[in-house]
C-alpha cells in the first residue's frame, strides 16, 4: 500500500475547504423569490420602531377588532417594513408555534392577524406577510 504524501493531502483538503467556502453566502437579508414571496422574516433594521408598530397595531385591534383578532394579535411581536396609507410591505413577526402557550390552530391565527392588519391599514397597494416564531412564512403577500 502506497501512502499519499503529506503535502498532497493538505493541498486536497485546502481545495475542498475553499470550494465549500465559496458556495456559502454571507448575505443575511431575506430576498423575494421569483414571484415576490419572502419565505424568511427579513432582518429588522430598527427593532425599537418595529416593536412600537406592533404595540400600536395591538392597541388598535383591542379597541376595534373581533375576539378572534384580539387573541391572535396578542401574538404579534414586531412589524417590520416600510408602508404608508397607499402602499408598501409589512412583515409581521409573531410567536405563533412558540411562546408560553401553543396556538390551537396556527394558520387560523395567522389569517386573523393579517386580516386585522388589512383593517388597520386600509390600502389598495400594500402587502402583509405573517411569520411564525422561527421566522418562517405562514401567509405571504396578503393585500391590505
Amino acid at each position: 500500500m502506497k501512502r499519499t504524501p503529506h503535502t498532497t493531502a493538505v493541498l486536497a483538503l485546502s481545495a475542498v475547504l475553499i470550494a465549500g467556502a465559496s458556495a456559502c453566502s454571507t448575505e443575511s437579508s431575506a430576498k423575494p423569490d421569483k414571484i415576490g414571496v419572502v419565505e424568511k422574516l427579513p432582518s429588522d433594521p430598527d427593532e425599537a420602531k418595529s416593536k412600537e408598530n406592533a404595540q400600536e397595531f395591538r392597541s388598535w385591534v383591542n379597541a376595534h377588532g373581533t375576539d378572534q383578532e384580539k387573541g391572535a394579535v396578542g401574538r404579534v411581536q414586531r412589524i417590520i417594513g416600510e408602508w404608508n396609507e397607499k402602499s408598501g410591505n409589512a412583515y409581521i413577526s409573531t410567536d405563533i408555534n412558540g411562546g408560553k402557550t401553543q396556538v390551537e390552530d396556527p394558520q387560523a391565527a395567522a389569517t386573523a392577524v393579517v386580516k386585522a392588519f388589512a383593517e388597520w391599514k386600509d390600502s389598495d397597494q400594500g402587502y402583509a406577510s405573517v411569520y411564525d416564531v422561527f421566522g418562517n412564512a405562514m401567509i405571504t403577500n396578503y393585500k391590505f
